[in-house]
């Protein structure tokens, strides 16, 4: 009785920040220029987690997706995980990070409205971003995506989401036996719950012309889209990762908060211990949690294991006035190093605190922030095989050079890790050494002029 009683607490005050949360991601968007609306959702079954149930996959989509007359085109997918401590936010809270996708690569965007804690703990969540990516590859036909190429991209929690469901899915594709997929053609939801005009995607197989079509010229109702022959049969479809990319994630959750917050040179600028408290009380309660498993902390997987997860492009963006950017860094330098030798971008923005792209004001979205967007947007293009613009490609002929992330920074972040007190200022010394995205000596390719 006490720990529903705790549990029911923990939901009542989750169920308070996630309207405080939608009232600010309200002014978030209305900021110029405004972000788009989703153009679809669809409600996806779980396969993969022992509760069942369903969540939802809010779909963001360029204009040629509903003009192209290539019937035989498959767009790529940026397939996206919001954030909000595995607790609060919804599938729409990515909006402005949905449309530089949809701008700069001409990709589909998928965004997971994977379902939050206290009411789905971990893995839940993990569990159903893997089911994403396969319900994504199974009616990759119909949905005109390309299952080979595909990209990650996530927000603090869902950048997190970022990292582990690689691992989940390799782990299916062996067969490991820690996940399996549940039988679902008796409980469908596509057969269960009525279709409606929000809840239904383009027809591929329509004529398009340029001039004419339209989404509500074309569409293919919610009802019509069956289970397909690999998920009746419980296969686990081809899938091929180009990218990973994650926005200040928190990756190893074997070291306490305290230790965490030691590491920022701006303590004020954490995020308070009422919401961290809530987020690991809900997402990881009561003592059975083993914080080593590496669907939760991707930092506790092997070399091996990491280096057969990730794509060979991984963009790893921390903020210096972050609990998070200690183990985000010593995470990065890791992947960069041997043995797993992964191509790492991105890197520390200068001067900011967490999720500092999201904040509720109503008339500036920061500069920074549409940089780092931009810069991830050229990475993206360029492994999904798109030209890329003289401009971008500067851009990404500076990015190579600059070295973000070294066995310097790993160090430092092993020593917070093990709760070793460091001084203050060689904290912030010895994160990132050179040159970053934001500092003045990289005008020349962030501001270089059109032509």
């Amino acid at each position: 009785m006490r720990r529903f009683s705790r549990r029911w607490f923990l939901w009542m005050k989750a169920a308070i920040w996630r309207g405080l949360m939608a009232i600010g991601m309200k002014f978030h968007h209305l900021a110029d220029p405004k972000p788009p609306s989703p153009n679809f959702k669809i409600l996806v079954p779980s396969r993969l987690s022992a509760a069942g149930g369903q969540f939802k996959l809010v779909f963001y989509v360029p204009e040629s997706y509903y003009t192209d007359t290539d019937e035989e085109y498959r767009y790529p997918v940026v397939v996206n995980f919001h954030g909000g401590g595995f607790t609060l936010g919804t599938g729409t809270d990515d909006a402005r990070w949905a449309s530089a996708v949809l701008k700069n690569v001409d990709a589909i965007f998928v965004s997971v409205e994977y379902r939050l804690a206290p009411e789905f703990p971990f893995s839940i969540g993990v569990e159903d971003g893997t089911d994403a990516l396969l319900y994504l590859a199974a009616h990759a036909e119909e949905l005109r995506i390309d299952p080979h190429r595909m990209a990650l991209s996530g927000f603090s929690a869902g950048g997190n989401f970022a990292f582990t469901v690689p691992l989940m899915l390799r782990d299916l594709q062996n067969d490991a036996g820690r996940r399996s997929l549940h039988d679902t053609a008796n409980t469908h939801p596509l057969h269960n719950y009525k279709s409606s005009s929000n809840l239904s995607l383009p027809r591929p197989t329509l004529t398009r012309t340029s001039s004419a079509a339209t989404s509500t010229q074309s569409i293919l109702k919610l009802s019509d889209l069956e289970p397909t022959a690999l998920e009746v049969d419980q296969k686990i479809p081809d899938i091929t990762l180009r990218a990973i990319i994650s926005f200040y994630p928190p990756t190893d959750f074997r070291s306490t908060r305290a230790e965490k917050r030691s590491t920022n040179p701006v303590p004020e600028k954490n995020l308070p211990p009422f919401l961290t408290n809530l987020f690991d009380e809900s997402y990881m309660p009561g003592c059975n949690i083993d914080f080593s498993d590496p669907y939760l902390s991707p930092a506790a997987a092997t070399d091996a294991d990491l280096a057969a997860a990730y794509p060979e492009d991984i963009v790893l963006y921390t903020c210096e006035y972050d609990m998070l950017n200690v183990e985000g860094t010593a995470f990065g330098t890791r992947l960069s190093s041997k043995p797993i030798e992964k191509t790492l971008h991105g890197g520390l923005i200068r001067a900011v605190p967490h999720a500092f792209d999201k904040k509720p004001n109503p008339l500036h979205f920061p500069e920074a922030a549409n940089k780092c967007y931009n810069e991830a947007c050229a990475q993206l293009k360029r492994v999904f095989g798109g030209r890329v613009s003289i401009e971008e490609r500067t851009q990404l002929d500076e990015v190579e050079v600059v070295d973000r992330f070294d066995e310097e920074e790993a160090a430092a972040g092993r020593r917070i890790a093990k709760g070793k007190e460091r001084q203050r200022e060689e904290d912030t010394d010895g994160l990132l050494k050179g040159p970053d995205i934001y500092d003045p000596n990289f005008k020349k390719y962030l501001d270089v002029p059109k032509r």
